[in-house]
């Protein structure tokens, strides 16, 4: 553990104090508190614990890895009696810290803090986080991997989830033949997070396969209604639980790009935002691989199949998230064309995808069809320059007027409730990191406010532009894995 000598609490999530650690504000307050939260004490009954596990990056085996700057304190049980694991990030080295100094510095820990809590929000599985701890003690880095080290500051975010296990967790039991302590983690897992399996089903673990495949392709889906790209989709990044955790060069979409690429490591475009689907695909394979030597053969047939289904599965999801997303109900043989045929026009014209989606839920139907846009919907004016455009429309109005009972109002409402206005775009988070490094934690706090209500338009969130055109290098904008 991380012993800081100089350290300061800066920012914490009420929403996790109250409703997941069943404490009081009040207790922000108490210098205890604070030392537990930056990893200067532990919490009473607290025995650290770091996470050996192996994985996948980029496509190859990477042998063990583990948790190189995270320590697990323990397990919380609150008063609705959920579970749920702490962590602490940057404090400190662990056993498989291996060359590292098992630190985080500020512009990494900030963005953690803020878009576990953005995805919560979005409704979107997550770890969560609850405090962003800074030090003064200096930090070496090399952001870009260029030979340029700079000195910055430490920090540390206590982050919660209901597990961190991984699909790497299970892979490293394999590839070192450790098939005892494999059966064991396995069925640990089963028990305490897949409670709807019986423990004594001769085929729990082809049903656990299919439980973590179908949540898998689930969240991806859900990813991309939200123009999220985890950034660094390894092995050992993907959860047996099917929540987004490990939060590090992760980018949402400014325009519609299905090659959007936020992790500057990335050359290949590997984990681009529109290749997340068949990573996910590469991950579950490499999982089934983890639980093959438990499986019989008959099981692992079965296993095999499920694995065929992942697609359709994945592309289930997908479609009724984005007929959401355009205020579909029921179901029409058309509306997968109408939705590619949108993101077609986005991604000609470079529309934005999240106030695209946004706009449309808040214009008029007759305003749509006229296709003249006041400045305010600039997502929808950049969209309509297609020459393309207006044969959308007449299709999208269509569509619509085949829902029986439904008036503009209705729609608005409905598409409202799924499609943001505001995200944690990485210009708005690189801005609040720039004051947040001269200790101006004044947009993070705003940001906090603002993610937390992110379908409803906010006074404070408008004037700081949070729903305007972003600036023009915003696009090209990309995150370091340096963190």
């Amino acid at each position: 553990m991380l012993f800081l000598h100089i350290f300061r609490l800066f920012c914490v999530f009420q929403d996790v104090l109250r409703n997941i650690l069943d404490l009081n504000e009040s207790v922000i307050q108490n210098e205890e508190f604070v030392r537990c939260v930056s990893g200067g004490k532990l919490f009473p009954g607290s025995v650290p614990l770091a996470h050996r596990y192996g994985g996948h990056q980029f496509g190859y085996w990477a042998g063990q890895l583990g948790d190189g700057r995270a320590h697990l304190l323990g397990e919380y049980t609150n008063r609705k009696g959920e579970r749920w694991e702490v962590q602490l990030k940057g404090s400190g080295k662990t056993p498989y810290s291996r060359s590292g100094d098992g630190r985080a510095v500020i512009r990494s820990s900030v963005r953690e803090f803020l878009c576990s809590e953005a995805m919560h929000f979005l409704r979107v599985p997550t770890s969560r986080a609850l405090s962003l701890v800074v030090s003064e003690e200096p930090v070496w880095r090399d952001p870009f991997y260029n030979g340029s080290v700079i000195k910055e500051r430490g920090a540390v975010v206590l982050r919660l989830a209901k597990s961190w296990f991984r699909i790497g967790s299970l892979e490293i039991l394999t590839r070192t033949g450790e098939l005892d302590v494999l059966r064991t983690l396995l069925d640990f897992v089963i028990k305490e997070h897949f409670k709807s399996i019986g423990t004594n089903d001769p085929d729990k673990y082809v049903v656990f396969f299919s439980r973590v495949l179908n949540e898998t392709a689930h969240l991806i889906a859900h990813w991309m209604s939200v123009g999220f790209a985890h950034g660094v989709c390894n092995t050992d990044n993907f959860s047996l639980l099917s929540i987004t955790f490990d939060y590090g060069p992760f980018g949402f979409m400014e325009s519609y790009d299905p090659n959007f690429v936020p992790n500057t490591s990335d050359d290949e475009g590997r984990y681009s935002i529109g290749a997340q689907a068949n990573v996910g695909l590469f991950n579950l394979q490499k999982l089934l691989e983890a639980l093959k030597p438990l499986l019989t053969s008959d099981q692992l047939s079965q296993s095999q199949q499920i694995l065929r289904e992942y697609p359709q599965i994945y592309h289930q999801r997908f479609h009724e998230l984005f007929k959401a997303k355009l205020g579909f109900l029921g179901n029409e043989e058309k509306d997968s064309y109408v939705i590619a045929f949108l993101l077609k026009l986005m991604e000609d014209t470079g529309a934005d995808f999240t106030m695209t989606f946004r706009q449309l839920s808040e214009v008029t139907l007759s305003r749509l069809q006229k296709g003249s846009f006041a400045p305010s919907l600039w997502a929808l004016s950049d969209l309509s320059s297609h020459k393309h455009f207006r044969d959308w429309v007449q299709l999208y109005l269509q569509r619509l007027s085949r829902i029986m009972s439904d008036s503009d109002e209705e729609r608005q409402h409905r598409m409202q409730g799924v499609n943001p206005r505001y995200v944690l775009r990485n210009w708005m988070a690189e801005s609040a990191i720039r004051k947040a490094e001269k200790n101006d934690y004044s947009e993070v706090t705003l940001l906090q406010k603002t993610l937390m209500e992110p379908f409803m338009e906010q006074e404070e969130a408008e004037r700081a532009g949070y729903a305007s055109k972003p600036p023009s290098w915003a696009q090209q904008l990309r995150v370091s894995c340096s963190s």
